[in-house]
Order: C-alpha cells, then sequence, then structure tokens
C-alpha cells in the first residue's frame, strides 16, 4: 500500500511539474530580447542593405551572424562552430547579388537547414532569401523569379493581407482592411517573388499580396507561409526589404512586420529557450516531447 502510494505521489508530482512548465509556456509571452535568432550570411561582410536589417536585428534580438562553408556546418563571426538548434529562429536575408551564395546552394548546407527545419525550427526568408523556399524542395511549383533593385521614387510598396490570414499573429497591431505599406524609397538589392509561378499558387499558405499604389498586385504573392513537418518557413519577396528607410511610416511597418514574423516563429519553435526564474532552462520541444 504504501508503495502504491509513492508511486501515486510520484506520479502527482511529476504531473505538476509538467504543468507548471506547460504554464510559463502559455502564460509568458515571447518578448523579442528573450528569443535567439540565428542571421544567416553569405560572409561576415554585409551588404548596406543586409548590414542594416541584421544590425536591427542585433538591437532587439539575442542575434548571431551566422557564415556557412559547403560542408552544412556554421560559424560566429569569430569562427566559433555553432548549432542552429541553439537558435529559436533563423533569418536569411540577401540583397547583394541576383543569385544567393554558393555556400547555401550547396547539398550539406541545405540539408542542415532543412534537417532544423523538419525539427521544429522556424526561419525567415526574405528578399531574395524567398527563393531559398524552392531551393530546399519546399516548393515545387516552380523557380521564383528575380527583380532588379528599384530605380528612383517608386510607388508605395507593400503587402495586401488575404482575407484567410487577416488574423494571422504576423498582423498584429495592424488594419488588415487596409494595404501595409512596407516601402517607400528607392531599394539597392536585389529581391524574389511568386509572380507568375508556375501558372500556380505556392504550396503555402498566402498571408499576402502585392501592393502598388494601394491596389491589390497582379499575381505577386512574396508574403507565404510553409509548414514543414514539425516547422515553419515564411517569406517577404518583392520590393519590402528597405531596412536602411529609418525616417517614414513604411520602414516602422517593415520592422514591426519583420518583428511580428519572428516572434511568431520563436513561439512556434521546438528550440525557443523558456527560462522561469532564470533558474532553470529546457526548451519548447522538450516540453512537448514530455506532454507527448
Amino acid at each position: 500500500m504504501k508503495e502504491m502510494d509513492i508511486m501515486a505521489h510520484s506520479i502527482t508530482f511529476r504531473c505538476l511539474f509538467i504543468v507548471l512548465l506547460f504554464s510559463v509556456v502559455v502564460i509568458l509571452p515571447t518578448h523579442s530580447v528573450d528569443v535567439t535568432v540565428g542571421l544567416l550570411a553569405g560572409s561576415n561582410e554585409l551588404g548596406e542593405v543586409e548590414e542594416a536589417a541584421y544590425q536591427w536585428a542585433d538591437e532587439n534580438y539575442q542575434a548571431t551572424i551566422l557564415t556557412t562553408g559547403n560542408n552544412g556546418t556554421f560559424k560566429n563571426s569569430s569562427g566559433t562552430a555553432i548549432k542552429l538548434d541553439q537558435f529559436a529562429v533563423l533569418w536569411l536575408f540577401y540583397t547583394e547579388t541576383n543569385k544567393l551564395p554558393e555556400p547555401f546552394l550547396a547539398d550539406a548546407t541545405k540539408k542542415a537547414i532543412l534537417d532544423y527545419i523538419e525539427a521544429g525550427g522556424g526561419i525567415f526568408l526574405s528578399a531574395l532569401g524567398l527563393r531559398y523556399v524552392a531551393d530546399l524542395g519546399v516548393e515545387k511549383g516552380g523557380i521564383p523569379r528575380n527583380l532588379s533593385p528599384l530605380g528612383k521614387s517608386p510607388p508605395e510598396i507593400g503587402i495586401k493581407p488575404t482575407d484567410d490570414a487577416k488574423n494571422h499573429p504576423v498582423f498584429k497591431g495592424f488594419d488588415t482592411n487596409e494595404p501595409i505599406f512596407l516601402t517607400s524609397m528607392a531599394q539597392a538589392g536585389f529581391s524574389s517573388d511568386f509572380h507568375n509561378f508556375g501558372a500556380t499558387a505556392p504550396a503555402g499558405k498566402i498571408l499576402g499580396t502585392k501592393t502598388r499604389g494601394g491596389g491589390a498586385g497582379g499575381g505577386e504573392r512574396p508574403f507565404v507561409e510553409y509548414d514543414v513537418k514539425d516547422g515553419k518557413i515564411i517569406t517577404l519577396g518583392h520590393h519590402n526589404g528597405v531596412y536602411t528607410d529609418n525616417k517614414s511610416k513604411e520602414g516602422d511597418n517593415l520592422r514591426n512586420l519583420t518583428e511580428n514574423v519572428l516572434n511568431y516563429l520563436a513561439e512556434n519553435s521546438a528550440f525557443l529557450a523558456v527560462e522561469p526564474s532564470r533558474k532553470l532552462t529546457t526548451t519548447w520541444g522538450n516540453l512537448k516531447s514530455v506532454l507527448k
């Protein structure tokens, strides 16, 4: 009888412990300062637009710039090897050329990033980085098109939330009944989108179409979410990457939307670190495995 009582108390304590841990995840909102972000870069020498984006991330997140060779390993700016599962979310923002850097296209690199996503990680692919969904084999409907740098004085550019996505967490704080303008100035870098994409829509959930001057875009679908096994990918292509713009509402919109995206991906990541009372460190992925 005593053994049964001990087992009952043990099970009760274990259940209580699990409930308390689960409550920490559910009750505490994800704040940017608590989120680890791996910033994927072709080299330690960043272009102007890329540097502005990653500098903003570094100021608002626990961010680390990661470079890779052709063997699927990643290093920080000091040359120290870093595992991807140390990050709740990855961000690939690239604008320098009309093709992603060769190390990202190496089979070992693609496998490492895809393994991270399938295991429950999240990745934000923006500007030319949108094309990576096809390189990873997640999107099989076609090859996203390239977009050259914007000229002078372009029209207002942004996204129009789709009806199915108006209540999506990425639009927190925005009026989803109106276009969300993200760019109102020239952009130095290259970008990509799903316009004329093999005569089909992309395979993911379309969160937003493109806008020009307030109207819906002609087939451009830059803002898309993919579920990839236990992980997620969100793309933001077209000309929506002017992080150098610090003086306009459009620039503020871009940063606020980016923050929403990174936080959403982190909240759904198996690698989001949870530190209740700053004494116990675990991950949401570990909690989910215990709760099963």
